[in-house]
């Protein structure tokens, strides 16, 4: 016969929050520090009311197949099929919740990390009113291999911003560069005179441990627009776009001294300004509605439109970024997926179509490029040129670009190269082994990077022990005969589930139920000697009303609510009963069968399989 049973499994899982306390050596930020700046406009708490929680996960992927990601070149020939990409393997090492400001969630918008074990992250809040900040991380990796590796993520210090939120932030100077938006007059908003234009560029001074420090109100500047949105700073110079330029505004690109604060330079009239970035030589500026580059040098002069087109369209209120990688510009023209640009000139090398057919959520936001040396799956050194793009509800894609024979580089998809669906991967940002994803809502994704090996193939992924806390639904079985169906007399449905620190069992009917009982127990001899067996284990009412005191009615029958520290430990059988109908589970029951007898009262029902988790 087959084995049935109602197995109750604890698992005493631990869930760790983020705290300042360090036993590994790093730097602990002062206690209990919460500073006011502008009068509460700002402030700085080395407590971030963020959660940490630890993973140790190897995430499923979401995209097995390679044909439909819709990759094209400028080529005439084929791309050479026979580029294969690495085989990446991405373990989650945690998760990170939202922040709130004034109880209100913000979400995760911009990651800059650092070589030495820092990740700076900004928020806002969608929609109205403003609302945001940043918050600092300490990362520390142990271990080599993959599958043993660990990363201790710590938040160190943050800044909660009830009036102003960021959209963009960059490290310079040991300073922290942001651009954002509010309508606060401390951010220099004036409504008669400014009408419209949020968006403002400030700098954040940092202590030597990283933690935020103060502002200099000289670095507060109002920009014009709805929303400065990204920022980029190189030799002594901060690159700052503003948005639309409709209603009055005027979008475009902003030059600021990065030591003095003074504005440089603003090239207006650059409506649905996007993202800027540059390299040694030139500044590079991608406008949305239609997507657009234009190139200037340094100082903003000589401007050249190397790529402009009609036919790539961009949602203007989305998140869209530009970045400069060796010889090429990478533009992550959100609806219309991914284009891999020489910068010389804005010749199309290669592009990506979208991930997906929902023009609003499955969208390219932004492209990353990892070329440094990692560690690979057997803790031996390889380096590449790793190629990621936040796409929206379709998660992160990640690709290898790859010389062909013809020297050619070439974007070539990678083994399973897709993870994290179903959220909205906003950002996404990358360093060694170390990829931080900004989603949204959903918070932070940390994960780390390994490159595969025959030699060393990691660990299988982490079943979650609660996927679904209540295995089955069963019946309460009528008295009487059911001619060996037992849905004939069917009268109602028994349901197990783990809320909180408790197992709780339901008993839905149409009946009156106001006499039934449940008993656990880990043997059949228990079950006997409790005497709710025999008769059918209505005689002298030891079944009706057992464990009353656990009963409250719900809307359609009842519910037993069990503490787990009320339940016997080890394998846990149960019977359920009501007026005419009950059941048991045992280990060696059929299972809604008729059972041996005519008395259909003794017949054993299967009552599932419950795992119990630590809330």
């Amino acid at each position: 016969m087959k084995k049935y049973a109602l197995i109750l499994m604890i698992f005493c899982g631990a869930w760790f929050t983020g705290c300042n306390k360090d036993n590994d050596g790093q730097i602990e930020p002062e206690k209990n520090r919460e500073i006011s700046l502008m009068d509460g406009s700002i402030i700085i708490n080395d407590h971030p009311d963020v959660t940490i929680t630890p993973m140790n996960k190897f995430p499923e992927s979401t995209s097995k197949e390679t044909k439909r990601l819709g990759i094209k070149s400028t080529s005439a020939d084929e791309p050479d099929n026979d580029l294969t990409g690495n085989d990446y393997r991405f373990k989650l090492v945690a998760q990170v919740s939202t922040l709130k400001v004034d109880g209100v969630e913000v979400q995760a918008t911009h990651v800059k990390i650092t070589d030495n074990g820092y990740a700076f992250v900004s928020y806002n809040k969608r929609g109205g009113p403003h609302r945001g900040g940043g918050v600092v991380f300490k990362y520390q990796i142990q271990g080599s291999r993959l599958k043993d590796v660990t990363v201790n993520v710590t938040a160190i210090s943050s800044i909660v911003m009830p009036k102003a939120q960021v959209n963009a932030i960059d490290l310079y100077n040991g300073k922290l560069y942001m651009a954002g938006a509010s309508s606060e007059p401390k951010f220099g908003y004036r409504e008669a005179r400014d009408r419209f234009n949020y968006a403002f560029f400030m700098v954040m001074e940092l202590n030597p441990d990283m933690t935020f420090k103060e502002v200099d109100p000289k670095a507060i500047k109002q920009l014009t627009s709805f929303q400065a949105t990204s920022i980029r700073t190189l030799n002594d110079r901060a690159y700052v776009t503003t948005g639309d330029g409709t209603n009055g505004t005027d979008g475009g690109l902003y030059i600021i001294d990065a030591n003095d604060y003074e504005f440089v330079k603003f090239i207006s009239d650059k409506q649905y300004a996007r993202s800027v970035d540059a390299d040694e030589t030139n500044i590079f500026l991608m406008q949305s509605e239609p997507a657009r580059v234009s190139k200037y040098d340094l100082e903003g002069n000589n401007e050249n439109l190397i790529y402009n087109t009609i036919n790539e369209s961009m949602q203007k209120d989305a998140k869209s970024e530009t970045l400069v990688w060796d010889k090429y510009l990478f533009v992550a023209e959100n609806e219309s997926g991914l284009r891999m640009l020489f910068k010389e000139n804005g010749k199309l090398n290669e592009s990506l179509n979208r991930p997906g057919p929902d023009p609003e959520t499955e969208v390219t936001n932004s492209v990353s490029m990892n070329s440094d040396m990692k560690m690979s799956s057997n803790g031996t050194m390889v380096q590449s040129n790793l190629l990621f793009l936040a796409n929206g509800e379709k998660g992160i894609y990640w690709y290898d670009v790859i010389e062909d024979a013809d020297g050619k580089d070439r974007i070539v998809p990678c083994k399973n190269n897709s993870i994290l669906g179903g959220t909205s991967a906003n950002y996404i940002a990358s360093t060694g082994n170390i990829v931080f994803v900004a989603d949204g809502l959903g918070g932070l994704k940390i994960l780390y990077i390994g490159i595969g090996s025959e030699e060393d193939i990691p660990t299988p992924p982490e079943v979650d022990p609660c996927p679904d806390p209540f295995k089955y639904d069963t019946f309460l079985k009528a008295n009487g005969n059911d001619k060996g169906n037992p849905l004939n007399n069917r009268i109602g449905d028994v349901l197990f589930r783990v809320e909180g620190d408790n197992l709780v069992v339901y008993l839905l009917s149409n009946q009156k139920l106001n006499n039934t009982g449940v008993f656990f127990a880990t043997s059949v001899d228990d079950f006997e000697k409790a005497g709710v067996l025999s008769g059918g284990g209505i005689v002298n009412g030891k079944m009706a009303n057992r464990n009353a005191d656990k009963r409250t009615v719900v809307d359609g029958g009842v519910k037993f609510t069990f503490a787990k520290s009320d339940l016997p430990e080890g394998e846990l059988l149960c019977i359920v009963y009501c007026a005419g109908a009950w059941g048991y589970g045992i280990p060696y029951g059929p299972s809604g069968s008729t059972g041996n007898g005519s008395n259909n009262n003794s017949q054993y029902i299967n009552l599932g399989v419950v795992t119990f988790c630590e809330p």
